[in-house]
C-alpha cells in the first residue's frame, strides 16, 4: 500500500512493469479459472474464456472510454486498448458511475464460479492438483489482486484523484 504519510506519485502513464504486472496476474487468474472449468469438458472453457473476453471489453466501452486515462497507460493498459475499439467518453461521467457490490457480481464470478467447479470435483473425488489449482486461484484473485490495486496502481492513479466510484464502495467497508 501507499503510505498515506509517504508522497504519492500520481502517474499520467503507468510504468510498463506495473502494467505487465497487472495483466500477468489477471491471465493466471483466467488460465486457473479456466483450467479447472476444463474439466467438464472443452465447450464450458470456452464459454468462460469468452465470458472472461466479455467482461474485459465490457470494462472498455462502460468505463474506460470515460476514464481519465483513455489513450493512456493506465495500471492495466486498457486505456491504450480502449481507445483502438471505442471513442472517448464523457469524463465527467466516470465519476458519476455508480457501483455496488451487485454490479461487481459478474467480476466476481469469474473467480467463484470456478472455485466452486473446484470444491465439486474435490468432494467428488479428492485430487491435490485441483485443491492447488482451486487455492492458487484465490491467492491470486484476492490477496494477488488486492496487492496490485493496493500497492501498485490506484495509490498513483489520477482519476482517484478526480473521482473513482469503485475506490468510494471500497473505502465505505
Amino acid at each position: 500500500m501507499c503510505p498515506d504519510q509517504v508522497k504519492k506519485q500520481i502517474f499520467v502513464n503507468y510504468p510498463a512493469w506495473v502494467v505487465l504486472a497487472a495483466n500477468l496476474l489477471s491471465a493466471i487468474i483466467y488460465i486457473l479459472g479456466a483450467a479447472i472449468i476444463s474439466q467438464i469438458g472443452l465447450w464450458a472453457m470456452l464459454v468462460y474464456l469468452a465470458f472472461c473476453l466479455f467482461l474485459e471489453f465490457k470494462l472498455m466501452a462502460t468505463g474506460c472510454v470515460h476514464c481519465y486515462y483513455f489513450g493512456r497507460l493506465c495500471f492495466s493498459g486498457k486505456g491504450v486498448v480502449s481507445s483502438w475499439f471505442f471513442k472517448p467518453g464523457d469524463p465527467k461521467k466516470f465519476s458519476q458511475r455508480k457501483i455496488s457490490w451487485l454490479t461487481l457480481l459478474p467480476d466476481m464470478l469469474v473467480v467463484f464460479i470456478p472455485v466452486a467447479i473446484g470444491i465439486f470435483f474435490m468432494l467428488r473425488e479428492f485430487k491435490w492438483c485441483m485443491l492447488m489449482l482451486v487455492v492458487g486461484l484465490l491467492i491470486a484473485a484476492f490477496p494477488g489482486q488486492g496487492f496490485i490495486r493496493g500497492a501498485l496502481a490506484c495509490c498513483h492513479c489520477q482519476q482517484r484523484e478526480l473521482g473513482c466510484p469503485a475506490e468510494k464502495l471500497f473505502k465505505k467497508s
